[in-house]
């Protein structure tokens, strides 16, 4: 992602480091965005500190973090798949941070001593052509998901794939399927003093 930005946009600066320890000064920036990164971090919490800390006074910070998967369809459907033809616990990886409601993402705003903190359900829809799609899309596009299909045994990723087309057909719309995605969008301010 930092290549493709960079090369996409050589007018701006792109830099990388550590979401807990930002490589920045203090109250430098009018505003900070995390668009489905922040869950991913071990410590969310100081992350946001973090963030709170290179935020001018007054300045917001928003962040995503993917809705539950009862409230998520597309992970719903990829989970219950992967539960009834292949192996949940294959993942090798630490589980993901409590950020995925939105009293937890506003617990996490306070805690960081945010203030004006709001968040809300965000709601839209996947058009995709099939369960194939939808596992391609997640593989590629994710990071937890990816790594949890990509652990699954090549005959179970077959019948996962089939499950989904059958449990999503009630999401067929013309030619492709419109599944329903949901995600947390979360904000505050900094104080302004």
């Amino acid at each position: 992602m930092v290549g493709i930005a960079r090369s996409a946009h050589p007018e701006v600066v792109v830099t990388e480091g550590d979401a807990e320890d930002l490589p920045y000064p203090d109250s430098i920036f009018h505003a900070v965005v995390s668009s489905f990164g922040i869950h991913h971090v071990p410590r969310p919490e100081l992350a946001l500190a973090e963030c709170k800390r290179v935020l001018k006074p007054g300045a917001r910070i928003a962040f995503t973090v993917w809705a539950t998967p009862e409230e998520n369809t597309a992970w719903s459907l990829v989970f219950d798949a992967i539960a009834r033809h292949g192996n949940r616990s294959a993942l090798k990886a630490p589980p993901p941070g409590a950020l995925n409601r939105i009293d937890q993402c506003i617990g996490a705003l306070e805690a960081a001593a945010f203030v004006d903190r709001s968040a809300e359900i965000v709601r839209s829809e996947w058009l995709l052509q099939d369960g194939r799609a939808l596992l391609a899309a997640l593989s590629a596009g994710t990071v937890r998901m990816a790594t949890l299909i990509a652990a699954q045994e090549p005959a179970a990723l077959a019948a996962i794939a089939n499950d989904i087309d059958s449990q999503a057909e009630r999401f067929r719309r013309d030619e492709n399927l419109a599944i329903p995605i949901a995600a947390v969008l979360a904000r505050g301010r900094k104080t302004a003093n």
